[in-house]
């Protein structure tokens, strides 16, 4: 086996919509070692960004030596490990199989089997490279939207705005599992300072059905969901669904363990780095300077000045969780001049991202590729 087969995976991971860049201490392929042998990566380095059959990836395996089963049962184990992705349903008879990002993805995918030696190295990356790499796309996996607040009634919000219209429209399965990333704060000892719950994190559709097949998440019904959606609002938690218009995830965050909201925090103008439609608004007549909402805020965009409350707007990212606290009732959420329209759904916002990093050209000609039946 060549002893470069981690930084040859890496290479393959980067060349994706989201990044997986290179550092100089390389932890990244530490990282990698965790979750793959290296005869495991040997393979994964073929796998497309595209599903695909066990037996295209088996072909392009032909100076390995693997059989067709032993390339089967280890695509297998990839997938159990939470390192690829494999898919299965009612319309295809056979388990097809694609490379994920570290996140949105291979991160996510270690819930309930997370290790602290990863946990480690996967705050260290984030710190010393990858979030730098992935604030600097202009297109990002999540969003943030109001968590279940009033809106003065002249604005008009479309559904992707209104958490709760998301919920009515989707057809559903819905499932709840534990939060990942709190997960990982556990192992660290460093607890949730907002939040004693673990379960918080929902997925919609086939991503549910996807995870409660996985065994990492519990079916719920709609009316429980709503339900969870009030306890969000209570306990203060940021939504950030996934950037689209009907999302298949909702991640319920906080600014001490989420890796967006934690590492956006550290920048002068973390507004700039979210998708959002909203900004907070403070009737300062009526404020009584309580600071309440000081406490509330994950991203530090509230302040106290001349006996009442001033909002950040660079820091304010339109999430709400500032207004149910306020008793004067004080606090507005007031629409920006420029309203972002979400991607349709997921195909067409990695499009976007992929578009945003490689150019409209050469990303064009990563899906003739595959159409003809190349990796990606």
């Amino acid at each position: 086996m060549k002893k470069n087969v981690y930084q040859k995976l890496r290479r393959h991971l980067d060349h994706m919509p989201v990044p997986f860049p290179a550092t100089a201490s390389g932890m990244e392929l530490d990282l990698l070692k965790e979750l793959f042998t290296e005869e495991e990566a040997a393979i994964a380095c073929e796998i497309s960004a595209f599903p695909e059959p066990a037996e295209k990836i088996h072909k392009r395996l032909k100076n390995h030596k693997f059989t067709l089963e032993e390339v089967r049962i280890k695509l297998h184990h990839l997938a159990v490990k939470g390192a690829i992705m494999e898919i299965q349903g009612p319309d295809q008879p056979n388990e097809q199989y694609h490379k994920i990002p570290l996140a949105i993805g291979i991160f996510e995918f270690q819930v309930n089997r997370l290790s602290r030696r990863f946990a480690d190295l996967f705050y260290a990356y984030k710190k010393e490279a990858f979030f730098d790499a992935l604030f600097k796309m202009k297109t990002h996996q999540t969003r943030t939207i109001p968590v279940n607040v009033s809106l003065e009634p002249h604005y008009v919000v479309g559904n992707y705005d209104n958490i709760r219209q998301v919920v009515k429209d989707s057809p559903g399965p819905f499932a709840i599992m534990n939060c990942v990333c709190r997960q990982a704060k556990d192992l660290l000892e460093k607890r949730c300072k907002l939040t004693d719950h673990r379960e918080t994190c929902i997925t919609l559709e086939s991503a549910a059905s996807h995870m409660i097949r996985r065994g990492v998440a519990r079916e719920i019904d709609r009316d429980e969901l709503m339900k969870f959606l009030t306890f969000a609002k209570k306990e203060g938690l940021v939504l950030q669904p996934e950037n689209t218009q009907h999302p298949t995830f909702i991640c319920c965050c906080c600014g001490c363990c989420c890796g967006i909201l934690s590492a956006a925090a550290t920048y002068d103008k973390p507004a700039e780095y979210f998708h959002s439609n909203f900004r907070m608004y403070v009737q300062t007549e009526i404020c009584d300077g309580c600071e309440e909402c000081i406490e509330r805020c994950q991203m530090k965009a509230i302040h106290r000045i001349n006996g009442h409350v001033e909002i950040r707007w660079e820091r304010c990212i339109g999430c709400g969780i500032c207004s149910p606290v306020c008793k004067q009732k004080a606090l507005k959420l007031i629409k920006k001049e420029n309203e972002t329209l979400p991607p349709r759904n997921q195909g067409e916002m990695y499009k976007k991202m992929m578009i945003e990093r490689y150019g409209m050209t050469r990303t064009l000609g990563m899906v003739i590729k595959s159409k003809l039946g190349y990796k990606v």
